[in-house]
């Protein structure tokens, strides 16, 4: 079985989104869903992002992708880069405990960058 792979993707120090792929443990999946779905609601919801983000889903091989273009581009926005700086946290908490199942990287991106 795969290792399931969380990607953050960094532009000048402020997180502007991330990626997540493949199935592996339930428990593992479960708890990296429900991260990345209330890091995406939360930044939604409680900054000045509104809808002007790229979001991609695929539930079927456990592929979810995120990022806030005007971070990418260096905007000020300190709520959602903090909301993705809390993801950052417990996203690598879950990954100390289930380091076999699964692996955190961060990647830096530039103004046009998609993976």
């Amino acid at each position: 079985m795969p290792k399931l792979k969380v990607v953050i993707f960094k532009k000048n120090n402020n997180i502007c989104g991330f990626s997540v792929e493949n199935h592996t443990e339930p428990i593992v999946c479960a708890a990296v869903s429900v991260l990345a779905q209330s890091a995406v609601n939360a930044v939604e919801a409680l900054t000045e992002v509104g809808d002007k983000y790229e979001l991609e889903i695929n539930e079927e091989n456990g592929y979810l992708y995120f990022l806030v273009p005007s971070l990418a581009r260096g905007a000020e926005n300190q709520k959602a880069d903090l909301l993705l700086k809390a993801f950052e946290l417990s996203i690598r908490s879950v990954e100390e405990e289930y380091f076999e199942y699964m692996t955190v990287k961060t990647q830096e991106v530039s103004n046009d960058d998609k993976n």
